[in-house]
């Protein structure tokens, strides 16, 4: 949280000069954020609390839509959506009555996925611009496991979830936009952190796996608030 906090004050310091910066540059038919922008960035999950105790990071991707409500495009609506796997095992294991001779392999991932959106507020333009987002929607959290072919390079043949849940997600963003070309669609590298809060969700763990793995019972899922930082870096085009 004191990364988030730290960023969110780098961020705070310019968005409060934003009325004397309207003022000076007075150009509504040239928004610093477009009519509409779309990005995708690389992102890394941080979990605090409790999910921060029996859970590590989480990688993957995501993406998001901007669109200008205003006609200086500071302010904006925001649709986020992310994908992350938090844990992701793979387990060697005989093929029943072939004596070991066949081998499969037993994959488990556990992940989230995150749909939220809500209002971003855009600070001074020009190369740099530094924006703030409050959010709110939902996460799935479930945990999947496969069985394939050790040598196998097709879609696996048997596959359980063995836990699913979906739940309120909500929480802000702070980050800001590094413009690296101009023209008609410009091009900006987009660099930030998001906190997302869900007060009670089920979810599964390596131990909780690895248990019910070497107990041969299904998996008992750990339940209670799950918040995770994620950090993010990727592009946002200005598409129209």
């Amino acid at each position: 949280m004191r990364a988030l906090i730290y960023l969110a004050a780098a961020v705070a310091a310019p968005l409060l000069s934003l009325p004397t910066s309207l003022a000076a540059q007075n150009t509504p038919s040239s928004p610093p954020s477009g009519r509409g922008s779309a990005g995708l960035h690389l992102q890394v999950t941080e979990p605090r609390g409790d999910f921060g105790r029996n859970t590590d990071n989480g990688f993957g991707l995501g993406g998001y839509v901007l669109g200008a409500l205003d006609g200086n495009g500071i302010v904006n609506l925001r649709g986020d959506f992310s994908f992350v796997t938090y844990a992701n095992t793979r387990r060697r294991i005989p093929l029943a009555g072939t004596g070991g001779l066949i081998q499969l392999d037993l994959r488990t991932s556990s992940n989230i996925v995150s749909v939220v959106g809500g209002p971003q507020l855009l600070g001074p333009s020009g190369r740099f611009t530094p924006y703030a987002t409050a959010l709110g929607g939902f996460s799935v959290f479930w945990t999947e496991s496969t069985v394939e072919g050790s040598q196998n390079t097709n879609t696996p043949f048997a596959s359980t979830t063995n836990s699913s849940d979906a739940v309120w997600a909500y929480g802000g963003a702070v980050g800001a936009y590094l413009r690296v070309t101009n023209g008609r669609r410009p091009v900006r590298l987009d660099v930030g952190a998001r906190y997302l809060r869900h007060d009670d969700v089920r979810y599964l763990t390596d131990d909780r796996v690895r248990e019910a793995f070497q107990s041969n019972r299904p998996a008992i899922p750990a339940r209670g608030r799950a918040d995770f930082v994620t950090y993010y870096a990727g592009v946002n085009i200005i598409a129209f």
